[in-house]
């Protein structure tokens, strides 16, 4: 088949959506398929594009953040069997929808949804309007809408219209590559980054820029000097314009040595930065987060994981057997699982061993992206 995919960014920018469509089109033309990659031109986040699939950036007459207006998309999407976009992807979804519009069922259209979009003050208002709008015409036109979770899309903005046609989505969860298993914590990275062999590292992946402001970190700082234990460290891995803040709170708690601020970390050094880690954490506070790939990267890499009882999230994470689940926005309950955690080493041992099979037998990508064809051939 002939596929075009369309999404607001791609590795090495740090963000779930492009990393999972990334994967998509690396695994589907491993299987054989022929895959074009639709993005916004964007100099600061598209520095490298993978040799395995297609990429044709798009400049855009304006961008916002990750919005982006791409018209070349209403004749750019000929002559493909399948158009998937991933939601959300302002800007663009309005064109797809167009090219849809004008083609008819000739144009088979597949949506990822992601997450929810939520913001606060302004942006809360726009983000409404562009929901009741062009949200509700997506999903009227898709052929089939891919969701993570089922469970999330019950809470979701979707919910009413998942109710009303369910036979369109389909449950298909994220994966995890090849690359993130087990392995011994690298002596060199321990020594630059000052870890001593007797350390316990809570580890946290993922964007510190104002885009992720939902991912809780810092309530894994507060939580951290609620635990009075020099011995226990947070390493905190990514990029992102809250770093300084992030920073300054650490200091202010005075805390500052138990927090280590790795900065970006290349997709290739990931894997030994989640091998640092004893125990893995997802503070996330709000229905932004609908999955959390890190989870998945950092349960493969064998290890016990805690996140925040949110719709979704608690897909990946099973309490009793490969994590913990804690209540959103409550660093004293972080604070609470991590000493568990720590006086627990049994368990711990437990939920490692777990989580490795986990992750093998449920989402490895090649897994995952087989779902995702027996849907495009479906509708084809």
């Amino acid at each position: 088949m002939k596929i075009a995919q369309i999404v607001c960014t791609l590795p090495p920018y740090g963000g779930g959506i492009g990393v999972v469509a990334h994967n998509y089109a690396k695994e589907l033309v491993r299987q054989g398929h022929e895959v074009v990659v639709f993005v916004p031109r964007n100099k600061k986040h598209l520095k490298t594009f993978s040799d395995d699939y297609t990429v044709k950036q798009l400049w855009s007459p304006l961008q916002l953040g990750h919005g982006a207006i791409l018209p070349q998309l209403l004749w750019r999407l000929f002559k493909f069997d399948v158009v998937h976009i991933h939601f959300p992807f302002f800007g663009a979804a309005f064109f797809v929808q167009l090219a849809k519009r004008i083609r008819g069922p000739k144009m088979k259209l597949v949506l990822s949804y992601h997450m929810d979009v939520i913001g606060h003050g302004m942006k809360k208002r726009l983000f409404s309007l562009y929901n009741r709008l062009i949200l509700k015409w997506s999903v009227k036109n898709a052929d089939k809408i891919i969701v993570s979770s089922i469970d999330y899309i019950e809470n979701s903005n979707l919910r009413g219209y998942y109710f009303e046609a369910k036979e369109k989505f389909v449950e298909i969860p994220f994966g995890v590559d090849r690359v993130f298993s087990p392995a011994r914590k690298n002596p060199s990275l321990m020594e630059k980054y000052q870890i001593k062999p007797d350390n316990i590292v809570v580890g946290f992946v993922g964007g510190l820029d104002s885009a992720h402001y939902f991912k809780g970190v810092n309530n894994l700082i507060t939580a951290v000097s609620k635990v009075a234990d020099d011995k226990i460290k947070a390493m905190i891995v990514g990029a992102g314009n809250l770093k300084k803040r992030y920073e300054q709170q650490a200091a202010d708690l005075g805390i500052g040595p138990r927090v280590i601020f790795t900065g970006y970390i290349s997709d290739e050094a990931l894997p030994e930065h989640y091998n640092l880690c004893d125990i893995f954490v997802l503070p996330s506070v709000d229905k932004s987060e609908a999955f959390g790939l890190v989870l998945l990267e950092a349960m493969a890499c064998g290890k016990p994981l805690i996140a925040s009882n949110l719709k979704g999230v608690r897909s990946v994470v099973v309490p009793g057997l490969n994590g913990l689940l804690i209540e959103p926005n409550n660093p004293q309950d972080l604070a609470d699982k991590i000493k568990f955690f720590v006086s627990s080493p049994k368990l711990v041992q437990q939920f490692r061993l777990n989580g490795i099979e986990t992750a093998n037998q449920k989402y490895r990508w090649p897994k995952v992206v087989e779902k995702l064809v027996m849907e495009y051939k479906r509708i084809n």
